[in-house]
């Protein structure tokens, strides 16, 4: 164990952030596998159009946008939004378009298609190049003080959690984090810091003339943050640092007594 007049100092490692670059690639995934069924779907029905086979995988980067933000993944959102938003962009600065509206949306429709994997892999190195830059820019330090909790690549934070505030300590490691230690450990005060409220939404409507169905569904939970900022996210031996934070807080309340 540590000694308590000697901080204890770490950072995110790369086992530990390596489900992040996983979402970072999510948009160069989803067009992988939307070029392998458009093969497999070209070779099961040569009458479909082409037009239909290279909406594939436009729709499919947008269902995942769509289920990234409702899962709160920055990660795999700005991978997809990136990768959905360069093609367009890519398309529209090329060669001259023509003035005839249904070949210019072929053209642009052509264009976009052709566009979309190299902008999904482009967009996946830019995300997973923040990801890095972001865990490299994390610092946890276990002190006499507190927990302190520095992040941030243009903005700078730092935040401190006093032992009096500390109400537990959670360690949380996965089977690939046991087996190569690594793991996360949450604070979490009286004041519930490390945890967080959010709602997430879903609605369908359909109509028809004035006349229309619609369904909605929202919910609302707590739940203990495992933001990189919030707690002490992806550190090699996480035990050593649970370990140590609990005997500082013993050492305070002993004091306190």
């Amino acid at each position: 164990m540590q000694s308590l007049e000697q901080p204890l100092v770490t950072s995110p490692s790369l086992p530990g952030f390596f489900r992040k670059y996983l979402l970072a690639a999510s948009s160069l995934l989803v067009c992988a596998f939307a070029a392998a069924a458009r093969s497999r779907l070209a070779a099961l029905s040569p009458q479909l159009p082409a037009i239909l086979l290279d909406s594939l995988a436009p729709l499919l980067l947008v269902l995942t946008l769509a289920v990234s933000w409702v899962m709160r993944s920055p990660e795999a959102s700005a991978s997809t939004l990136l990768a959905l938003a360069l093609p367009a962009l890519l398309a529209l600065l090329g060669a001259p378009l023509p003035g005839d509206p249904v070949a210019l949306l072929q053209l642009l429709a052509s264009r976009y298609a052709n566009l979309l994997p190299p902008a999904s892999l482009l967009a996946s190195l830019l995300v997973a190049l923040a990801v890095e830059a972001r865990r490299r820019a994390t610092v946890y330090e276990v002190g006499d003080v507190g927990v302190v909790i520095r992040t941030g690549i243009w903005r700078r934070q730092e935040q401190t959690i006093p032992y009096a505030s500390i109400g537990r300590v959670v360690l949380e490691q996965s089977l690939l984090g046991r087996l190569l230690d690594y793991g996360t450990v949450i604070v979490v005060s009286a004041a519930e810091w490390g945890a967080e409220y959010y709602t997430r939404g879903v609605a369908v409507s359909a109509g028809r003339g004035r006349g229309s169905v619609s369904v909605g569904y929202a919910r609302t939970l707590k739940e203990v943050s495992r933001d990189p900022g919030k707690c002490i996210y992806g550190v090699r031996r996480p035990r050593r640092v649970k370990e140590a934070i609990e005997a500082r807080l013993r050492a305070v309340q002993g004091a306190a007594r």
